[in-house]
């Protein structure tokens, strides 16, 4: 008979939490009965196996006000409570914060409860919503789940230091990747009016959502700073979100525009970051981010700012744990480590600031040296070999069966 799995994410599109969600899914043995519960397939974009369920939410979380998310928040519970009930799940496991919290509330009497963590909660302090409901929470009923599934060691680390968690309730499950299909989808050819405006030029790319989190303006204003030594370099920024008018006028009025391109948001990202000479993540704070493993997949040399919780892992393993923070271009054994930028949204031409020099220094030095960037190349190969998703499914599959 086979074992039952309830999955339990608000959404199946735009995010890294999404895109992961879907590879364990692809990848989980044919012996386990997959289900999986959503506010709703509204702008679905990546697939799932087995049964999918809604909550008949028609808004998404983009469009939705405070009480939606309240009556999305209420109706999971009890619609998990009913699955729960009458499922037979061998577990039900949850991805992002909202989800955890009502798998959490909805019981663990009829089946294993299991939360993964996404990004850092104490990163995310900052943000209202997180100061005063998730992290509360978090600090009350994470610890009454069966297991908690941290996407790296720095952020199990956290759960223990910040929000007392025991060791023996966390384990550390990386993301994994599809190195076969990534490789192949990244031969395929770029959209032709995107390629026209590359060219022959030098690419340095970033990928992912158009959010806070993200800091790509601060690679923008970075850019900016290289853009007058450098006249055969473009920046690419592939992915949507509520910060692209702002990223967009920040770059026309640095009077870069023509230099900045934004082709939105792209399922097959794989294809620019072989194009790419230069693969930059600029971020703020993340979990353990998708797209620089997927930069590391086919081959592009890296460039990542310090934040917390997985750059530091990824490209610099012999930092892990030392404490001290990087105060300038670092190069480490998969990819260079610069400063995390100050979160600052400039208005326009303000001085760039010292972290973005150091980002600006490393983006310099990356396409200035030819043999750097073939020992970066080798280096991600070499790395991403440790991020199969087979390797990363026997974890989940470990942790289930427990």
């Amino acid at each position: 008979m086979k074992k039952r799995i309830l999955f339990v994410i608000p959404y199946m599109h735009g995010g890294g939490a999404q895109r992961a969600l879907s590879n364990i899914q692809a990848f989980l043995a044919d012996t386990y009965e997959i289900d999986t519960l959503l506010n709703s397939e509204i702008g679905r974009v990546y697939p799932s196996r087995g049964r999918v369920i809604t909550l008949g939410l028609d808004q998404t979380p983009k469009t939705g006000s405070v009480i939606f998310q309240f009556r999305a928040f209420i109706r999971r519970i009890r619609k998990l409570r009913r699955l729960k009930k009458s499922g037979r799940y061998t577990a039900c496991i949850s991805l992002i914060d909202s989800a955890n919290i009502a798998n959490i509330l909805s019981g663990r009497k009829h089946c294993k409860c299991v939360i993964s963590i996404r990004t850092s909660l104490s990163s995310n302090i900052g943000l209202p919503q997180y100061k005063y409901i998730v992290n509360p929470l978090a600090r009350l009923l994470y610890r009454r789940a069966d297991t908690v599934v941290a996407v790296s060691e720095e952020l199990g680390r956290e759960l223990t230091a910040a929000f007392h968690l025991e060791d023996s309730r966390i384990s550390v499950i990386q993301n994994g990747f599809d190195l076969k299909t990534i490789r192949s989808r990244s031969e395929e050819q770029i959209e032709r009016t995107i390629a026209d405006r590359i060219g022959e030029n030098r690419v340095i790319l970033t990928a992912g959502r158009l959010d806070g989190a993200k800091h790509q303006w601060h690679l923008i204003r970075a850019f900016s700073g290289i853009c007058s030594a450098r006249q055969d370099a473009v920046l690419v920024i592939a992915g949507d979100g509520e910060l692209m008018p702002y990223l967009k006028a920040l770059a026309k009025r640095l009077k870069i525009s023509e230099r900045v391109i934004f082709p939105g948001f792209t399922e097959n990202v794989y294809q620019y970051m072989r194009r790419a000479d230069v693969f930059v993540l600029p971020s703020g704070f993340e979990g353990f981010p998708n797209a620089l493993g997927e930069a590391l997949c086919v081959g592009t040399p890296c460039i990542a700012t310090d934040f917390r919780t997985g750059a530091r892992e990824i490209l610099a393993p012999e930092l892990l744990f030392n404490g001290k923070e990087i105060d300038q271009v670092t190069e480490c054994t998969y990819g260079i480590l610069t400063p995390v930028c100050s979160g600052t949204m400039y208005k326009g031409n303000e001085p760039l600031e010292p972290q973005e020099k150091e980002l600006a220094g490393a983006m310099a030095r990356l396409l200035g040296d030819e043999q750097l960037r073939d020992r970066y190349r080798e280096k991600s190969m070499e790395r991403s070999s440790t991020l199969d998703i087979q390797s990363v499914v026997k974890k989940w599959i470990e942790v289930i069966e427990a």
